[in-house]
């Protein structure tokens, strides 16, 4: 009997697997607990879609972030900040800071989360961030600080 899995079964098979199974397990085991359910010619052809429009989600969205990563390449963005004597600043520029900046000078809208300001930047001039686009893509912006 050819059954859908709508969890993980340990062992026999993980959410959205279409598998071959006895008749009795899939009767007295995994239906009750509805943990699957038969898998006719509609079912398989909804989830084969499923899977489509999930794969057409992923690939937009990476070629969104290479898109967006080829932008930041050529980007330079400044940030101004309060400072003291012999260029040191005030506190120091965030994670927030960047991510304001870069969304006002190029439109980029970037989550703050995804910038890593590694060490924190505390003095004045050209420094280096990364930014994670997406899982499998990661990018430096370049930040000049300057003196408000």
């Amino acid at each position: 009997m050819r059954v859908l899995f709508l969890k993980e079964v340990t062992g026999t098979a993980q959410a959205g697997d279409v598998k071959e199974v006895a008749p009795g397990y899939a009767r007295n085991f995994l239906f009750p607990k509805h943990l699957a359910v038969v898998a006719d010619d509609r079912v398989v052809e909804q989830v084969r879609k499923r899977e489509e429009a999930a794969r057409r989600r992923a690939e937009k969205e990476i070629n969104d972030a290479r898109d967006v990563a080829q932008r930041l390449r050529k980007l330079t963005v400044t940030v101004y900040a309060k400072t003291g004597e012999g260029g040191r600043l005030f506190g120091s520029v965030t994670n927030t800071d960047v991510a304001q900046q870069l969304k006002r000078e190029a439109g980029i809208d970037v989550d703050k989360r995804k910038i890593e300001i590694d060490p924190p930047i505390k003095s004045l001039g050209p420094h280096e961030v990364q930014v994670e686009l997406h899982p499998e893509i990661t990018e430096t912006l370049k930040v000049v600080v300057a003196a408000q």
